[in-house]
């Protein structure tokens, strides 16, 4: 068994999609420093330890993150994985438009380019939202879009949010989604591209947004290919604290482990902050097959 860091204690900062893949963002902690851990194809286990610590601040002029210089623990129960200081530093908000104080630092972010995109999780499920062009389709990737397409690009934050809240004044058109029902989606409703274009191609017609981009499908950026059918994917119970496998993929913050031949959703996204044990070559915990019934109509 070999541990990720060599013994040092780890945090688990994040999660985010390079062109290589998917990656899981540890903090080593005796160290100070930030280190992506690539997931696609690699047999590993992560144990959730009960400590909890800042994971850090995300620098909006440089886009870079670094570790929590003042190493601050949490308390158990706290809401946001952020210590105060590392909050001031950062001074995002992604809600921005619902804030009652905008930071200097995000008054510069939001007036660079942002585009305003349909996400598609499910045919009865297209959400809205913004990103900035630096991040290109990152935003996408890290909320586990199936598919998506751009719908207008701005020169500000403020422009692309007027569309997205036009946007999401429709019927059937999300502003939000709970990580829960992402994953639910994801075992248990097929994934099917040219549906997802269908749907997606429809509220673009029926919304007169001229101008928008072609249908992405994010499979690639997930698997390295074509996305597994749900009928291959289920959540394994039990092992609240640890997962394991041959990591085959990763879809926003749920990681997609093979054991024995089936494929094991678990999502770590609600881990981060957390002190994590990262163990390479090694699975420390065996799921049990669940059966699935498959109706023929």
């Amino acid at each position: 068994m070999t541990n990720f860091a060599n013994g040092h204690t780890t945090v688990l900062a994040g999660h985010g999609f390079a062109e290589s893949g998917p990656y899981l963002l540890i903090n080593d902690v005796e160290q100070g420093e930030q280190h992506r851990f690539p997931v696609l194809g690699k047999t590993f286990s992560l144990r959730r330890l009960p400590t909890r610590r800042c994971v850090g601040r995300f620098d909006l002029a440089s886009y870079t993150k670094e570790v929590c210089p003042l190493n601050v623990e949490l308390l158990p129960d706290a809401k946001d994985t952020m210590c105060p200081a590392c909050q001031e530093a950062t001074g995002f908000n992604p809600s921005f438009y619902y804030a009652d104080f905008i930071s200097a630092q995000q008054r510069a972010y939001n007036l660079t380019p942002h585009f305003t995109y349909l996400a598609y999780f499910s045919p009865k499920h297209v959400k809205a939202g913004i990103s900035s062009e630096t991040r290109g389709i990152e935003r996408l990737l890290e909320q586990g879009a199936r598919a998506a397409r751009i719908v207008g690009r701005f020169g500000c934050a403020d422009d692309a949010r007027e569309l997205e809240a036009a946007l999401c004044a429709q019927p059937g058109i999300l502003e939000t989604m709970r990580a829960s029902k992402k994953v639910d989606l994801l075992v248990n409703e097929r994934f099917d591209f040219v549906e997802a274009k269908a749907v997606l191609d429809d509220v673009v017609e029926r919304l007169g947004l001229e101008g928008a981009e072609p249908a992405q499908d994010l499979s690639p950026h997930y698997f390295g290919g074509p996305s597994p059918d749900c009928h291959d994917l289920q959540v394994p119970e039990g092992h609240d604290g640890e997962c394991g496998g041959r990591c085959i993929g990763m879809v926003g913050g749920a990681l997609v482990f093979q054991q024995e031949g089936t494929n094991y959703v678990v999502s770590v996204k609600e881990w981060e902050s957390y002190e994590v044990e990262l163990l390479l070559d090694e699975v420390v915990c065996t799921y049990d097959f669940a059966p699935q019934q498959f109706s023929l109509f």
